[in-house]
């Protein structure tokens, strides 16, 4: 175990110095934050956020999508996994607070969409399920999102809530109660013209965000997720900085995977 341990600090180490910059990740976050640009909220607003904790200690995000599965960003555990055993991590909700309250659940399996670490851009297929070792018992506070069609359609313009206990400003801090913020989806087309002097967006991907900045996800908010209309459309993925103009978030598309999410989960 403790070659293990030690594996693992080196490569968080060595991911650490090769970090592009701006582009956030939630194994290197600061503590205590949140969504940039957003407003306090209650988790019956949100019943399906809940969070990813490593060790006892909050890291990402994520949503219920059936009462034993969580849907996540794979960058969120991949590291992890590849040194630790799933019990490691555990799933805490029906809480506004982060690491505090609510009802901890431990964790059963952790699987990553294959495609994921598999193709030329490191973002592609950033989606990862988790089954709880237990039956959620569901309240006012805790409730699945709805998932959407298979490929369904994104429509840009479209008005989206993200929330999250993510970073106020890059690297700031901010008390531990959950957030949310409105953004508006963007189309791929128009976010590859962003992100066109660095990383692009592909189909496996959607963007969400004003062009004038001041309001995004941050480190700590990934694998949250991005709901418009009460349906799951996206899990926060990354990012150039959080909140600057003219660099949208970028997220894992959920229509486009849903058919894994059925093979895998059966839902």
């Amino acid at each position: 175990m403790k070659l293990k341990i030690l594996a693992l600090l080196y490569v968080i180490q060595v991911c650490q110095s090769k970090t592009l910059p701006g582009i956030f990740s939630p194994l290197f976050k600061q503590q205590d934050s949140r969504i940039v640009g957003g407003s306090p909220v209650n988790i019956d607003n949100y019943p399906y956020q809940v969070s990813l904790e490593y060790i006892y200690s909050h890291m990402c995000g994520g949503a219920i999508i059936s009462n034993r599965w969580v849907l996540t960003a794979a960058h969120c555990t991949q590291l992890f996994l590849a040194y630790t055993p799933p019990s490691l991590f555990t799933i805490r909700l029906g809480t506004s607070f982060v690491e505090s309250e609510g009802e901890r659940f431990t964790v059963n399996q952790v699987i990553e969409h294959p495609g994921y670490g598999n193709s030329a851009h490191f973002f592609d297929y950033d989606m990862c399920l988790i089954q709880v070792s237990r039956e959620i018992v569901f309240s006012n506070s805790v409730q699945t999102v709805a998932l959407p069609a298979p490929h369904a359609p994104l429509t840009p313009g479209s008005r989206c809530l993200v929330s999250g206990w993510g970073t106020l400003t890059e690297g700031g801090s901010s008390p531990s109660q959950l957030h949310a913020v409105e953004v508006p989806l963007i189309s791929i087309e128009s976010c590859n013209e962003y992100y066109q002097n660095g990383l692009g967006v592909t189909e496996t991907m959607m963007c969400a965000g004003s062009p004038y900045g001041g309001r995004h996800a941050c480190q700590g908010d990934s694998g949250g997720p991005l709901v418009v209309d009460n349906i799951l459309i996206g899990i926060v993925s990354w990012g150039a900085g959080c909140a600057r103009p003219n660099f949208p978030g970028v997220y894992a598309n959920v229509p486009f995977v849903r058919e894994w999410i059925t093979e895998v989960a059966g839902i």
